[in-house]
């Protein structure tokens, strides 16, 4: 996966292919000349304004437009993907206070993920075993028996970095559905989660994603600038770059009809107040 910030795809864009070294030239005549000191004294003193001015800008970096779950090679190190079996028949869903928009976050067939800052960015699956098969049969080697729960449902996880950049007072990420839900050929449910590391201490669930936009960070953290809380997150996340964010993407197999099947997932970063005094 190619992974790169925005800041970095803009310097590369600015200073070309070649490595070189920058150079720049000195100021001259910017503000009033500044005159200290003279004859008879030991020091002088003068001061000088400095000011870093940014526009305004709000930025997003999808790396993965075309986001597969194949399950022909399920099982396989081609697959770049993980499937589960369910923990339960049904979705565990939790219902999450204000700070998380009082949406409800899922756990889906009972599945979930831990992450923390020494795996990152690489997740750990929640299940009754991992699925190796499509059909989803295991057969034990040693006494040639079916093991029992290997028909089960299973749900695959997939993920992937998303950059955002907002240099405001406060941002909000959301997701949303696209495509025609209930055309046949849409996928039924999918689920996503996004600022997972972030979000450890809560349920380690994702939402269900809908064409209703969901609110995919927590207000706490979206309050400032995209790079506000690096610190914090670098030392629970292991986070490279204040831009990247980690999504997680999950698809229950319950069912579904043979051939495929998409949905459209549509990112969208605001941010929600700009500084009124640049």
């Amino acid at each position: 996966m190619k992974i790169r910030s925005l800041a970095t795809a803009a310097l590369v864009c600015s200073l070309g292919t070649a490595a070189f070294a920058q150079t720049v030239a000195p100021t001259t005549g910017s503000g009033r000349d500044q005159v200290g000191g003279g004859a008879g004294v030991l020091t002088a003193t003068v001061s000088q304004n400095v000011s870093l001015i940014l526009p305004q800008a709000t930025a997003l970096h999808l790396d993965v437009s075309d986001l597969v779950f194949d399950l022909n090679t399920i099982g396989t190190a081609s697959a770049n993907m993980a499937c589960v079996y369910a923990n339960t028949d049904e979705d565990q869903v939790t219902q999450l206070g204000d700070n998380f928009y009082n949406q409800k976050q899922v756990l889906p067939l009972g599945t979930s993920y831990n992450l923390s800052a020494q795996s990152w960015p690489n997740v750990t699956l929640n299940g009754k075993g991992q699925v190796f098969n499509y059909p989803p049969i295991n057969v034990d080697k040693t006494t040639g028996e079916l093991v029992t729960g290997s028909k089960n449902y299973f749900v695959c996880y997939r993920t992937f970095l998303l950059q955002k950049f907002s240099n405001g007072k406060s941002f909000d990420l959301t997701l949303r559905r696209s495509d025609d839900m209930k055309a046949s050929s849409a996928i039924r449910n999918i689920y996503a989660q996004d600022n997972t590391c972030d979000n450890a201490g809560q349920p380690t669930g994702l939402y269900k994603i809908s064409d209703v936009s969901t609110h995919m960070i927590p207000k706490n953290l979206a309050m400032g600038t995209t790079g506000s809380h690096t610190g914090n997150a670098r030392a629970r996340c292991g986070y490279k770059s204040w831009l990247d964010d980690l999504v997680i993407v999950a698809i229950p197999v319950d069912g579904e009809s043979y051939g495929k099947s998409t949905a459209v997932l549509e990112y969208t970063l605001a941010t929600t107040a700009f500084p009124t005094d640049i």
